[in-house]
């Protein structure tokens, strides 16, 4: 009898302590998404930096707007039910019996685990306002499926069950390096999940074609937020992305992708100014300068899309 109520006790404990954990992260949570930081714009934007660096490793960073851009990662599961490695709960979603991806046919050179599609997140940190400081944080979660060349970003419906709690782990991160300069937000404000940064005029473009400088200033917000999908419907299908590469809107992306320097030097063409050359519009303006990068439009069907970025020889 004595050894079943120190065994109902121990349970009881358990218990308890883990309700009070899971109240704790609760509170925590809470704090980091209800939090502004009466602080240094440097200590705050520092401490958000190093907290993304520390859970993501590949991080592009922007002091002079606030803003902080994770690369997609490749999101790692559990063992469940959704856990894209288990290989029979991939087989059964792609509608292949429970045996049809056996060792044998593995190596027959049938499908695998490995072929199927894979999932990613990202995040855009932003330090916004004025003293003090609020951290806004944005998660965005992406599908490859085999076949593409790029991963779709999913909205809406599609948006998978993890991505909150990730996003509230990337919170919670940031929150515990500033905590001691936290104070209560006094007002409720709506995180919105669209752009954070301002979008842009297009009659900042001056001298060309208003069609023209709708999609630079598309083309401008893309580079800015590294909002990829967005930059791939302003690419032509055939646009020249290498003086020596066969020309690809698919893999003029991948490529950009894994060299971001090439991104950047995009936005810096732009930012040089822009104008109307014949039937295109250049940027910069005027002939090609060796070793420097060249964007060119041409009107399509329906809008003006990028037809080259080049370096020019």
């Amino acid at each position: 009898m004595q050894r079943l109520n120190r065994t109902i006790f121990f349970i009881a404990v358990v218990g308890f302590g883990l309700a009070l954990a899971a109240c704790r992260n609760k509170k925590e949570i809470h704090s980091a998404k209800h939090s502004v930081y009466d602080t240094d714009f440097a200590v705050v934007y520092s401490a958000a930096l190093q907290a993304t660096r520390e859970a993501y490793a590949s991080v592009d960073d922007y002091p002079g707007t606030g803003t902080i851009k994770t690369a997609w990662h490749q999101v790692s599961y559990a063992n469940n039910q959704d856990d894209l490695s288990n290989q029979r709960t991939v087989a059964q979603s792609q509608g292949l019996s429970s045996g049809s991806t056996s060792q044998s046919q593995a190596a027959a050179g049938m499908p695998t685990r490995l072929a199927y599609k894979r999932q990613f997140v990202r995040f855009d940190i932003t330090v916004a306002g004025g003293r003090p400081w609020r951290v806004k944080v944005v998660g965005r979660a992406a599908e490859w499926d085999p076949g593409n060349a790029m991963p779709t970003e999913l909205r809406g419906m599609a948006r998978p069950a993890w991505l909150d709690g990730r996003t509230e782990a990337l919170q919670v991160a940031i929150y515990r390096k500033m905590k001691r300069y936290a104070l209560p937000m006094k007002e409720e404000v709506e995180i919105k999940t669209g752009p954070v940064m301002p979008t842009t005029d297009p009659s900042t473009f001056k001298d060309i074609p208003p069609d023209a400088a709708r999609s630079l200033a598309s083309i401008k917000d893309a580079l800015g937020r590294r909002d990829y999908p967005a930059l791939r419907g302003m690419l032509a299908d055939d646009v020249v992305w290498s003086l020596g590469g066969a020309p690809g809107a698919d893999t003029a992306m991948a490529m950009w992708q894994a060299d971001p320097e090439t991104l950047d030097a995009m936005a810096r063409a732009i930012a040089a100014g822009c104008g109307a050359v014949e039937k295109r519009v250049a940027c910069p303006v005027g002939a090609p300068v060796a070793g420097a990068w060249q964007l060119l439009l041409e009107p399509r069907p329906t809008v003006w899309k990028v037809a080259s970025f080049v370096k020019a020889e």
